[in-house]
């Protein structure tokens, strides 16, 4: 067990922490820039009319023609928040909510598509931060709508799209460690 995270793999360096960051920028400035967009066309306009959206990589595909305005626009909020939280040494750094759980694995998930970083081993970290990693059902096509209801046995939250924004994760201080970061990382989440 590694006493930087609490789990077996060892904690990020400063390098690939900044990218993180920067990464969740990034998020939060091509949804500012998508809203603006949106706003200029007609009501129900949604990312799926747009082929090649950077916003749309980060999304799952199977609700690609629900991600209007107003989706965008509390994920932006969401995206805040989180990074708000993120920057605060006495907050809970837990995800709440399946769309941030999405934004953290995609902000990872970015560092480790550059090309200097070990991408094995932030996947691991990630899995190490998040838990079980349910959220990569949403990317499975073969998964349906059924499999993404809330599984009190495996601890799984409601992963359908209606539930994204509610807060349903929850975090035992006995689950959360101190990183070097600063930062709390919890090993597990559980649906309330």
């Amino acid at each position: 067990m590694n006493n930087d995270t609490g789990g077996d793999h060892p904690m990020p360096g400063t390098r690939m922490r900044r990218l993180f960051d920067e990464n969740l920028s990034m998020i939060e400035t091509m949804t500012r820039i998508e809203i603006r967009r949106l706003g200029r066309m007609p009501r129900g306009t949604h990312l799926g009319q747009d082929d090649g959206n950077p916003v749309t990589d980060l999304l799952p595909d199977r609700y690609l023609d629900r991600y209007d305005r107003e989706f965008l626009y509390r994920m932006l909020g969401s995206t805040i928040r989180l990074r708000a939280r993120l920057a605060d040494p006495t907050a809970n750094h837990a995800a709440h909510s399946v769309i941030e759980e999405i934004l953290i694995s995609r902000a990872v998930r970015l560092v480790a598509d550059d090309d200097n970083e070990e991408g094995s081993g932030l996947e691991a970290w990630l899995e190490d931060w998040l838990g079980d990693l349910d959220v990569d059902r949403l990317y499975d096509p073969a998964a349906d709508e059924a499999t993404l209801a809330s599984d009190p046995a495996t601890g799984s939250g409601d992963m359908r799209f209606d539930h994204w924004f509610e807060d349903q994760y929850w975090a035992d201080e006995t689950d959360c460690v101190l990183s070097s970061w600063g930062l709390r990382f919890v090993q597990c989440f559980s649906a309330v």
